[in-house]
């Protein structure tokens, strides 16, 4: 077999495999452009070229699917850019070794898990959802386009607020790549791209909803979304606390559940005062399926349930209830102790609530306001609900002091 010859279709698909044997033939009619056949019988042209010293060998494409006058070209172009000081093997071995979004997203994880980052479950679930889109892309390949019409699409499809948080998610992430890992020559696609515009939310159970609400709340088969809810309307803690919730945080003779400041949002332990609707159904639970380990456990990667929202969908279709979300029970319990007549600085210290102009005043309430705040709460949304009646509501007993 020749190793040297005037390159033609008829020719190139002559040439024949050797067993256990790369061949290489270079073509007469363009300087430094090869073909070579595997001993499997495939063929690929290549331009070959010395780069300071080192031979590199820089592959143009298969030959069932470039011809001959392409590789000619190319081939041409690739010596000319080696003159000029450009070695495009390495610029090749370089993109190969590039980061894809999902690399850089893990490296960002990784950094949030050491500093502690409270909402990084929420940050991993946006990721699974809505990036999947880019997460193999190359992070050049990722423009600004990508990025707009992906927070155009989830804006429509999942609403304004889901948008902005990937977005501000995918912004983090790159910038991350840019400031702590210092990736060469990487930009911030997300940078600069207008968030949708977000109204406050005020949405809450209103008293006319609360029936057709418990009603559908009884009516789930499934225990651990009944209680979930029960418990996320009845504590108005966080979506996040309530799902990890331990049993090892539950003092039921307390009537307490000490939210550690590891899972606050404000890094500060957060007492949460149980009504006795919500004793009623953890001791339902620790009954059931015993006291150990996570109130709601699940055979998942965390060990708890993660996301309820197919149950709490299904919810609300039983209800007829429209545009509620799982965060609303937390404003529904605040509006109702409201209406009770419950100051709104106790109520921030059970919610853990924190800001300059009311951590003081917070930190200065004794338990007692607070617990009977939220016994004020949940027994309004009992009798709205349908689950007690008003006569039924007996005012907590005052603690004895020492």
């Amino acid at each position: 077999m020749p190793n040297k010859m005037q390159f033609t279709k008829a020719r190139i698909a002559a040439l024949e495999p050797v067993p256990g044997k790369r061949i290489t033939v270079y073509d007469e009619g363009q300087k430094g452009l090869c073909i070579r056949v595997t001993p499997a019988g495939a063929k690929a042209f290549y331009c070959v070229r010395r780069v300071k010293g080192k031979v590199e060998w820089v592959r143009i494409g298969d030959a069932a699917a470039v011809t001959i006058e392409t590789a000619r070209t190319r081939a041409a172009e690739i010596i000319n850019d080696i003159a000029r000081g450009t070695n495009p093997a390495e610029q090749k071995r370089i993109r190969k070794a590039e980061m894809t979004f999902s690399d850089l997203f893990s490296e960002w994880v990784k950094d949030c898990k050491a500093k502690g980052k409270k909402s990084l479950g929420n940050d991993e679930r946006n990721y699974r959802l809505h990036l999947q889109g880019i997460a193999k892309k190359k992070l050049s390949d990722i423009e600004r386009q990508h990025i707009r019409t992906l927070h155009q699409k989830i804006g429509t499809a999942s609403g304004i607020y889901q948008a902005n948080r990937v977005l501000a998610l995918t912004r983090a992430v790159f910038n991350f790549g840019i400031k702590t890992l210092d990736i060469p020559n990487l930009s911030n696609p997300a940078a600069g791209l207008k968030m949708h515009r977000e109204e406050s939310r005020d949405r809450r159970l209103h008293p006319d909803e609360m029936q057709r609400f418990f009603e559908a709340l009884t009516a789930e088969e499934n225990p651990d979304i009944r209680d979930y809810v029960m418990l996320s309307l009845l504590t108005g803690a966080r979506r996040s606390n309530v799902l990890a919730m331990t049993w090892a945080e539950i003092n039921l003779e307390r009537r307490m559940w000490t939210i550690p400041g590891s899972k606050a949002k404000a890094k500060d332990n957060i007492t949460v005062p149980l009504s006795s609707a919500a004793i009623e159904v953890l001791q339902a639970r620790a009954e059931a399926t015993g006291a150990q380990g996570w109130v709601f456990p699940s055979s998942g990667k965390t060990g708890h349930l993660v996301e309820p929202k197919k149950g709490w969908v299904r919810l609300l279709e039983r209800a007829g209830i429209e545009d509620l979300r799982i965060h609303d029970l937390r404003r529904t319990l605040a509006s109702f102790q409201i209406d009770a007549g419950v100051s709104l600085a106790v109520i921030g210290k059970g919610l853990g609530h924190h800001s300059q102009q009311t951590t003081a005043v917070y930190a200065r309430l004794a338990q007692d306001p607070v617990d009977d705040a939220w016994q004020k709460g949940t027994d309004a949304i009992l009798v709205a609900g349908g689950i007690k009646k008003p006569a039924e509501v007996v005012p907590m007993k005052k603690k004895a002091h020492a």
